[in-house]
């Protein structure tokens, strides 16, 4: 395999530590994401047959190498190398090496940038749709749940201190009324980035050089084009902002859950409990059971706001045309979405198995829980809620 990139002549040499700088983990990034490359290497392909710069025979080469490279992928037999730089590099190289001329044309009508895009989009649009359907077995799950416990009565708390009364269906209704509204940002995201950016080369199309972006649109399941080839360069890091913004929303109501759950499971409160293949154990005390599984939980949310934190960052320091600082937003990106995605199918199992307490939380319902219902006996006899509420506080303090 030849050692030169892309870009580079014979005549030109890159200092190491420069290499090893800008190159950074990226190469291994797109180890991961290669599939996503070479099945829009295929659209393009198909594209470029299309409107007359591959020939059949070519097409057949481009296409079977393309696949080759995939097989090996899945049998971790095509390594991406630092100095390649990415898997766009690797990919060409390959063709080139094995299949001729036509990996010398596989890069017409496009840039890296939106090579890079184009991967990127469809790994997002994939993860947020397979989030999406996790997301209908979790409210599923919830929904079982909730009705299983439909008039178990808990307490409810403000400020850690017990407050006023209600049911495990509605503590746990709370959570799944939320998810129902994250559905509907969800979705409106997933229409947001459902556009087709390759094609527009390093973020201007190319003028003298018609290609045909619907053809490719259309191939890569993608909705529509996105037709502003500036816009579509702008759109690197700011998308993959947006979803992350998105996905935020799980994010927050898992930790909120995981808090609630930490407090409900300890010994003194005993309300839930979950299977021991849940929890964890104490390497010097025999008799623990720990609920780490919602510290763990509780701490991602503040890991996943640093990646999202990390792209809005970067993307809001520079202007609109390709910088290479947006590279550095492709890690943060995969490890929120896949962060998001895992979480979620751990709330399916926890909700699933999540055992209630019903004799312990109806022990935890004491007089204290339904003075306020007192007030409001006296207000529907005729009362004044402020006389009520002193009357009440007074009767109760001198208890």
């Amino acid at each position: 395999m030849r050692k030169n990139k892309l870009w580079q002549t014979n005549d030109s040499n890159l200092h190491p530590l420069v290499e090893a700088f800008t190159v950074g983990g990226d190469y291994m990034l797109d180890q991961q994401l290669l599939p996503y490359d070479i099945r829009a290497s295929i659209a393009h392909a198909e594209m470029l047959f299309e409107i007359g710069i591959l020939n059949k025979e070519e097409l057949t080469r481009a296409k079977k190498g393309l696949n080759e490279i995939l097989s090996k992928w899945k049998n971790n037999e095509f390594i991406v190398k630092k100095e390649q730089e990415d898997g766009h590099t690797a990919i060409e190289q390959y063709l080139t090496e094995n299949h001729g001329d036509v990996g010398k044309k596989i890069h017409t009508g496009r840039s890296r940038n939106d090579q890079s895009l184009v991967m990127v989009r469809l790994f997002m649009k994939e993860k947020l749709i397979e989030i999406q359907k996790e997301l209908n077995n979790l409210t599923t799950v919830f929904d079982k749940k909730i009705q299983e416990n439909i008039n178990i009565l808990m307490p409810g708390y403000t400020h850690l201190q017990k407050a006023m009364p209600t049911t495990v269906a509605i503590w746990l209704d709370s959570f799944l009324s939320a998810l129902k509204d994250f559905e509907i940002s969800l979705q409106s995201t997933i229409k947001i980035i459902d556009q087709n950016p390759l094609g527009s080369a390093s973020g201007f199309g190319i003028s003298n050089f018609r290609l045909n972006r619907k053809f490719t649109a259309k191939k890569l399941n993608f909705k529509k084009v996105q037709e502003n080839s500036m816009y579509c360069g702008l759109s690197r890091g700011y998308f993959e902002n947006i979803a992350l913004q998105t996905l935020s929303q799980v994010m927050i109501i898992s930790g909120k859950l995981a808090n609630d759950m930490l407090l409900f499971t300890t010994q003194e409160f005993n309300f839930f409990s979950l299977p021991n293949n849940f929890t964890t154990g104490s390497s010097i005390m025999p008799q623990k059971r720990n609920y780490d599984i919602f510290e763990i939980m509780r701490g991602n949310v503040n890991v996943y706001n640093s990646y999202q934190n990390q792209i809005q960052n970067i993307i809001s320091s520079i202007g609109s045309g390709y910088q290479r600082d947006l590279q550095l937003t492709k890690k943060p990106f995969v490890q929120g979405v896949n962060l998001c995605e895992i979480t979620v199918k751990l709330l399916i199992e926890i909700i699933t198995s999540i055992q209630v307490n019903e004799d312990i939380l109806k022990k935890s319902m004491t007089k204290d829980l339904f003075v306020t219902n007192d007030v409001y006996e006296l207000v529907k006899n005729g009362k004044n809620f402020r006389e009520a509420y002193i009357e009440i506080k007074n009767k109760w303090n001198k208890k």
